[in-house]
């Protein structure tokens, strides 16, 4: 096995409420994180049951890959439940339009599951899994976390270091299975502008329900320099670049080296954990 994929459970203890302004002082960038989080409890399974549809197809073909979808799948299964308990303890499902863009999303991955064919369902994955690397390493570069709060940050951190580290395994599942470039590359674009649009959305939503924010923090004109300054410092100099290398016929994630603080991170945690499997 190439790399050590550990299924970490651990207890986040989550206080019966939590701020929603994850990032002091900036509700955009805050919720547009919120609104990633709101994905999740439905993306994640669905990831889940993908995978499970290749191991059951057969097609995977190789014992070592087998052992990792297999522990993607573990690591998959405490991120959406953790999720689950932070977006309530955030508030989220106390806001009836996020309740209601949720139950669209849900359904829309519960079509895909029924529908359509293990080659699209593997190509989503992968479309996700090299937004969750280029994000994750993204978010460590620019020391995303020092600036969130802290309960916040710790559920990020944690989930981003191990998007990071099974970030090879719908890439390796959609190669055995498919391999088709054009095909990944089309999938990959169409799963990012869907979760992209779905994240803004669920944002959307949340400063909707809260009018007094915009009062709160500045009016219309902070507003704008907030939007300006999170889209093109964190989204455009840092994100982006390394989202548009996962477009790339010779894109591998198998070529990407975590740097040395995402691996002590990941020591971290399982230190800290109830449970390593």
């Amino acid at each position: 096995m190439e790399h050590d994929i550990p299924i970490r459970r651990l207890d986040f203890r989550f206080p019966p409420t939590i701020d929603p302004v994850i990032m002091p002082g900036s509700p955009e960038e805050s919720f547009f994180y919120m609104g990633i989080s709101a994905i999740l409890p439905y993306l994640e399974p669905y990831l889940i049951r993908t995978m499970k549809a290749a191991l059951a197809s057969g097609e995977l073909r190789d014992a070592g890959l087998t052992e990792q979808v297999k522990q993607f799948i573990g690591q998959e299964g405490q991120h959406y439940r953790q999720h689950i308990a932070f977006n309530k303890a955030a508030g989220l499902h106390d806001i009836d339009e996020v309740r209601a863009l949720q139950r669209e999303i849900g359904e829309t991955y519960e079509r895909y599951s029924k529908t359509r064919s293990l080659r699209f369902n593997l190509a989503y994955a992968e479309g996700f899994e090299a937004a969750t690397t280029a994000l994750g390493l993204a978010s460590f570069a620019v020391r995303l976390f020092d600036d969130m709060n802290p309960r916040p940050a710790e559920i990020w951190r944690w989930h981003l270091v191990e998007e990071l580290e099974h970030r090879t395994v719908a890439f390796d599942a959609y190669e055995r299975v498919a391999g088709d470039y054009v095909f990944r590359l089309s999938m990959t674009l169409f799963a990012h502008a869907q979760l992209s649009r779905f994240a803004v959305r669920v944002a959307t939503a949340m400063l909707r329900a809260d009018p007094e924010l915009l009062t709160q923090f500045g009016g219309p004109a902070a507003r704008r320099r907030r939007v300006r300054a999170f889209v093109i410092h964190k989204l455009g100099r840092h994100a982006l670049p390394r989202l548009l290398r996962t477009y790339l016929p010779w894109y591998t994630p198998h070529a990407i080296a975590l740097p040395a603080e995402i691996i002590a991170e990941g020591r971290r945690f399982s230190a800290q954990a109830l449970k390593v499997s």
